[in-house]
């Protein structure tokens, strides 16, 4: 599911690249901000595969006991251990990442909205 659901992502994302060439064209802070959201968007995407990639490690080590997912056990091996603290990183990475694209996102859908006539006259200025 989570490979369908970057896939949606990606299509999702080309379509609004797309739908929105025009005004990426004209406004360098619509670049900036799309250039910074495919940033983001692609840690995330790095993050998530090597989440995965570790709880699959973790669950191979399994045997070797823990006090939890990311807490290795004075009995895990250093395989185990260096798994279990790359994921208690991740765990914090990956919603700070998830952040930052909403409020890219709101910043964006900020930009679109047209200015009241007295805030257009002083963006003139």
């Amino acid at each position: 599911m989570q490979v369908a659901a970057i896939v949606v992502h990606g299509i999702g994302g080309v379509g609004l690249f797309v739908g929105n060439k025009t005004r990426l064209a004209g406004q360098p802070e619509a670049r900036r901000n799309t250039a910074l959201k495919l940033v983001a968007t692609g840690l995330a995407l790095a993050a998530s595969v090597q989440s995965g990639l570790l709880g699959a490690k973790i669950a191979s080590h399994a045997d070797e006991g823990g006090k939890g997912v990311t807490e290795p056990s004075a009995a895990a091996s250093s395989t185990l251990a260096f798994a279990q603290n790359q994921e208690r990183i991740l765990q914090r990475v990956t919603p700070a990442l998830t952040g930052l694209l909403i409020v890219l996102g709101a910043q964006q859908g900020e930009q679109q909205r047209p200015a009241a006539g007295l805030l257009r006259s002083f963006g003139r200025r």
